[in-house]
């Protein structure tokens, strides 16, 4: 058991964390081992999340006067919450995968970039390219148009050169 101090810490962590407005998933882990569970956390550090299992009654008081407060009805039962700063597509894909390999998992709901977002749309996340795909993706787009162009220059400069060289046999021929 908490002492009241270790609460109000608890608080004034998530809350200060809450008011950054990240990315967050609400899960229920009832039936999940430790092992399970300690796999998942480990899956999700790598996708730049943190999953943590909070008492809901903090969580619901340190989301007072955020985004977050949107979602405290889901905040009932065994829930764990995940928070991701960054990228929430990778969060959501370990967690789709996660659900597919551990089906007491639940993907109550979340918070995506202050969007009240439910399971069926994080599911609709996890199959978006990541943040760097995305990226890499645009300047592929982007740096199209100029590679283009500069085909057609060097083509065209290929060209006047075959035509000088004609000419240059044709008088040679003459």
């Amino acid at each position: 058991m908490l002492t009241k101090a270790a609460k109000n810490e608890v608080v004034a962590h998530y809350s200060g964390v809450f008011k950054a407005n990240p990315s967050v998933v609400l899960v229920e882990y009832k039936g999940l081992t430790v092992k399970e569970l300690e796999g998942l956390r480990s899956n999700l550090k790598d996708a730049d999340a943190e999953l943590k299992i909070v008492k809901n009654t903090l969580l619901k008081i340190a989301a007072k006067d955020t985004e977050i407060e949107q979602i405290a009805d889901l905040m009932s039962g065994p829930t764990a919450i995940a928070v991701c700063e960054n990228d929430p597509s990778a969060a959501a894909k370990v967690f789709v995968k996660s659900v597919k390999d551990h089906p007491l998992l639940k993907i109550k709901g979340g918070v995506v970039e202050g969007n009240i977002v439910g399971a069926d749309e994080i599911t609709a996340l996890s199959k978006l390219p990541s943040r760097p795909e995305m990226i890499s993706q645009l300047l592929g787009i982007l740096s199209s148009p100029v590679s283009n162009f500069l085909g057609t220059l060097t083509q065209m400069q290929t060209r006047l050169l075959y035509a000088l060289e004609a000419v240059k046999d044709t008088k040679k021929d003459s």
